[in-house]
């Protein structure tokens, strides 16, 4: 009896070893964490895709060179290995490479695609495989009213995107304030949700709101201009992308219509816009979504190497790898790869990142995981130069106002 029960007490012991050395050996073996995303390399998106690429890439070589990611799990840091996809604009062929990503790639996490048309289809192939994910540029409502709690929403919801600007305007004790305000927008998803949701808020406030929807990659804006200057309509706030936004912009000026007030969501961030126009932007109004000049978490290391690999300044896409920043920080407050700990930490932790000093996730208002800290500025063209006028605790200048539209 004592014989047999010294044998099963050896058995279990060296089962107990086995596992004991399977799990070392399996954790000396990984010596890097791979994260997957997609970008718009090529397609309608194409524009923004390599600097959304180039973000990551900063943010991995950042990373890197301080030695990785540490798990304490393992014991050690993990350098970091990107694997992406070009999504070719497509969200069926995102869906379809993120589940790739985690199916086939076997990635440990993965990072937001840009827009909110892609991120769609990708919240829901990561809350089928329990894969968390932490959206930058992707912000609109209906995403984040799901009930994905794998998908975390670290900007605004898009339609707060234009309540800024509103703010600004009734703020700044204007002799002449603009009355009537048109909302435009091209037929998708996160210029839908900004426009409405301006239109709504412009209203509340006493404006009277105009709103029409163009076609993407709308080839004449005369009619609507014509519109707009029969309706005497003196602000203007677009959630058009660059390529619209810039023929509505050149139009404007052949037609001799000179609003008092023009903010656009995407375009007059862009250098290309000053770059354009010249004297024709100053006074123009950008989403104050990022600036190189904050001082936010890591914001001047990253300035600097992004310049490096781009040869320009980044803008808000490249700031997309602010998601990396929150994931880095996630993995080493949780301790391990596994994703629920991960969640967990995400919905319970406080971070921090290159658009805010502060990030915390809750649930509020019927939306899951938005950031409670979340703004979005107004940047506007000065002297050549894009600066922060809003908020005022980042504000560089006094907001100038009408618009002096130098060339015309």
């Amino acid at each position: 009896m004592k014989r047999c029960i010294s044998g099963n007490v050896l058995s279990c012991f060296g089962v107990l070893l086995v596992c004991f050395f399977l799990c070392v050996g399996e954790g000396l073996a990984k010596d890097e964490i791979l994260i997957g995303y997609s970008a718009s390399l090529t397609g309608g998106y194409s524009h923004v895709g390599k600097m959304i690429k180039d973000g990551y890439t900063v943010w991995s070589d950042m990373v890197n060179q301080k030695g990785g990611i540490f798990v304490k799990d393992l014991g050690k840091k993990l350098r970091v290995r990107l694997v992406m996809y070009d999504d070719k604009s497509d969200p069926s062929t995102a869906a379809k490479l993120y589940e790739k990503l985690i199916t086939d790639d076997k990635v440990d996490l993965v990072l937001s695609p840009w827009g909110s048309s892609i991120g769609f289809p990708v919240s829901g192939i990561c809350q089928k495989y329990k894969m968390p994910i932490v959206y930058v540029w992707v912000s609109s409502d209906p995403i984040f009213k799901q009930g994905y709690d794998y998908a975390f929403c670290l900007i605004q919801p898009a339609s707060q995107h234009e309540w800024s600007p509103l703010d600004l305007l009734r703020t700044s004790n204007l002799k002449e304030p603009p009355r009537k305000i048109i909302y435009i927008s091209t037929k998708e998803l996160y210029g839908i949700t900004t426009a409405k949701g301006g239109f709504v808020r412009a209203k509340e406030l006493g404006l009277e709101p105009y709103y029409e929807e163009v076609e993407k990659g709308c080839k004449d804006f005369t009619p609507l201009i014509t519109k707009m200057k029969s309706l005497g309509v003196d602000a203007i706030s677009t959630g058009l992308y660059e390529a619209e936004f810039f023929l509505l912009f050149k139009q404007m000026q052949e037609l001799r219509y000179f609003p008092k007030f023009i903010f656009a969501s995407h375009g007059t961030d862009l250098p290309d816009f000053w770059e354009m126009f010249g004297q024709a932007g100053e006074g123009a109004c950008a989403g104050g979504y990022y600036h190189t000049k904050w001082k936010t978490f890591e914001n001047d290391e990253f300035v600097e190497r992004y310049k490096k690999i781009s040869g320009t300044f980044p803008t808000h896409y490249g700031a997309t790898a602010a998601g990396g920043q929150i994931m880095h920080q996630a993995v080493e407050k949780a301790g391990t790869l596994e994703r629920e700990k991960i969640k967990r930490v995400l919905q319970e932790e406080e971070f921090k990142c290159l658009l805010y000093p502060r990030v915390k996730f809750v649930n509020e208002g019927g939306y899951t995981n938005l950031n409670r800290f979340a703004f979005t500025g107004v940047l506007q063209w000065q002297n050549g130069k894009l600066i922060t006028i809003y908020p005022s605790s980042l504000a560089e200048a006094q907001f100038v106002y009408p618009m002096p539209w130098k060339s015309r």
